[in-house]
């Protein structure tokens, strides 16, 4: 009896910790797979409302880090009234980040702290990098199971950022014998959902050994009830990527 006891006491002990050190490598197998950062991007965006309304948006976008410093440069390239807009995204990795807005029309550059809520402002929703290019030391993990997503059996993770606590509580389907990331869901704070991200048409990414993208994906802002269905018209590995390639340059009509 004094051996079953034990037993118990031991299970009930190290599951917990078995989860989660699992759970740690199954996110390491399904972000070690992705290109997230140093490379540059060309996006098809189309934006669902509420009501049906759709606007077509096209990208360019560079992302790099070096030195802990993350840097994301978007340039909006149509609409044509749209075209030439540039949003650069600098974070750093022990204070606020910092966001710059370039707008042709006035050849002005506003610029604002990279906030929770400002970040909402000028993102299209949950990206794949936002989590698989952190500092996993920075992240919790927590083994959920197993779900059956679109057919297929995935593995289910809790996976929270411990700097962002009211933003970064998420939840991972990762397909088991691929380990691609197939969905992700946002909570709010008090543990509704956010959003939904999807992931799909997984490619080789054609310069990089081992290394895939989703193709498509299709964002779900549950809040305002829009969605976004996004396309990767061309993704390049950018290794020689630099401080000033994230530095905005006017446009020239």
């Amino acid at each position: 009896m004094l051996k079953l006891k034990l037993l118990v006491c031991f299970l009930a002990f190290c599951l917990p910790i078995l989860g989660q050190n699992n759970a740690a490598e199954i996110f390491g197998k399904a972000a070690d797979q992705l290109l997230t950062e140093n490379l540059e991007l060309s996006l098809e965006i189309k934006e669902i409302a509420s009501n049906g309304k759709s606007k077509d948006k096209k990208y360019d976008v560079l992302i790099g880090k070096s030195e802990g410093v993350e840097r994301t440069k978007t340039v909006v390239q149509y609409p044509d009234k749209l075209k030439g807009i540039t949003i650069v995204i600098t974070d750093y990795p022990e204070e606020t980040g910092l966001i710059e807005i370039f707008t042709p029309a006035n050849g002005k550059i506003r610029k604002m702290k990279a906030t929770s809520k400002n970040m909402e402002l000028v993102n299209s929703g949950v990206s794949i990098s936002n989590y698989t290019s952190k500092d996993r030391s920075q992240l919790s993990f927590d083994f959920k199971g197993t779900e059956e997503f679109e057919g297929k059996s995935c593995y289910k993770l809790q996976v929270i950022d411990i700097l962002d606590l009211e933003n970064g509580q998420t939840e991972y389907l990762i397909e088991k014998n691929t380990y691609r990331i197939l969905k992700i869901t946002a909570f709010n704070e008090d543990g509704t959902e956010k959003s939904i991200t999807t992931y799909s048409d997984f490619q080789a990414i054609g310069q990089l050994k081992g290394k895939i993208q989703p193709m498509f994906m299709v964002n779900k802002d549950l809040k305002k009830a829009k969605h976004n269905e996004i396309k990767v018209l061309k993704i390049n590995a950018r290794p020689d990527l630099k401080e000033e390639n994230f530095s905005i340059e006017p446009v020239i009509n």
